[in-house]
């Protein structure tokens, strides 16, 4: 039986565990991809600063020797961040490039980061963006670059929800952060709360520079948790308010796939084009409701609270952004690009 083509790629980085995803979904079609996380370059105590760069030296020689032994059996580098290109180019070769966020978003525009992006995207044999956002960064550089959607896992969880069982509350996803519309949810949770009855919790996450804030308007903190029991925080809550940024990511997708309903303001602008993500998108709001329009956010939710998700839902998640549908996509771009 003749092997599958890419049958051995190795995916460097891993941004919303979408590299694991993509692996696994390929593992079941009789491929064998690998994900090597980048390094990082953690916190080291120590005193001397010379022994501090010698350790952050040394851990950096190891990932190397790691990328360059995984090389040998996967010469396919299919690599998840624009940024890594001087850690990684002296053995790149003929490379796939999968854009996430801030490094076509923020990076580009910024003088000591541009050249870096632009030479990373334009010498990319195939290049993917993961958020109908990033399109407006990534195509006029290059106009071929393909729109892979997030992949989300789409089985349900079954870990213990951290808050325990039996309460009632709605859930903020997000971080509480200027980029994902942060100011504008401190203000819908502040409307919120005047609407909802006593005995329904605010809950989010104690994470990101608004979360003091988020405190204040009266949304209980809990420490930001591991993937699984993040979904069961998602999965256990009446309600889901996603960011207002006007995108749906990865924590709006989980929402959905653990039943949960959510409002999530997404922009007309980004969710016009042709690609079936961004049509019937199941969420409460959409591109009916702007995403500074914290009162609109709050009476939705209030309006909708212990509504079940729409029927269509599972069906629509499926199709545009479970890892299956992204392994489709971007085998299809290998092909079309002859990588």
């Amino acid at each position: 039986m003749k092997p599958p083509d890419y049958q051995r790629v190795l995916h460097l980085g891993n941004p919303a565990s979408t590299a694991t995803l993509l692996s696994v979904a390929a593992r079941h079609t009789g491929r064998s991809w690998k994900v090597l996380p980048l390094a990082t370059t953690p916190h080291i105590h120590m005193v001397d600063p010379v022994l501090q760069r010698i350790a952050r030296a040394a851990r950096g020689a190891i990932w190397e020797a790691q990328f360059a032994a995984h090389k040998i059996t996967r010469p396919k580098i299919h690599l998840h961040s624009a940024m890594a290109t001087p850690h990684v180019g002296w053995a790149l070769g003929d490379y796939a490039l999968h854009l996430h966020g801030t490094d076509i978003r923020t990076r580009l525009y910024e003088e000591s980061y541009h050249q870096r992006i632009v030479d990373a995207v334009t010498h990319a044999r195939v290049v993917f963006y993961s958020t109908p956002d990033l399109a407006q960064h990534a195509l006029p550089i290059r106009k071929d670059a393909i729109l892979a959607p997030v992949p989300v896992t789409m089985k349900r969880t079954r870990a213990k929800n951290p808050l325990g069982s039996g309460r009632t509350y709605v859930f903020f996803t997000s971080r509480w952060e200027d980029v994902k519309g942060g100011y504008t949810q401190l203000e819908a949770a502040r409307a919120l709360r005047s609407l909802l009855p006593a005995h329904v919790e605010l809950i989010g996450l104690d994470w990101g520079p608004l979360a003091a804030e988020a405190w204040q308007v009266g949304i209980q903190l809990v420490p930001k948790q591991p993937y699984p029991s993040f979904r069961a925080l998602v999965r256990d809550a009446q309600l889901c308010i996603g960011q207002t940024a006007g995108i749906m990511s990865a924590s709006e997708l989980d929402a959905l796939a653990e039943g949960t309903p959510i409002v999530a303001p997404l922009n007309p602008q980004w969710y016009a084009a042709d690609h079936p993500s961004l049509h019937n998108v199941p969420v409460l709001g959409g591109t009916n409701l702007d995403g500074r329009d914290a009162e609109g956010i709050a009476h939705l939710a209030a309006e909708h609270l212990g509504e079940p998700l729409p029927a269509a839902a599972s069906s629509w998640l499926k199709a545009n952004h479970s890892p299956e549908a992204c392994l489709d996509i971007v085998l299809g771009g290998y092909r079309s690009h002859q990588w």
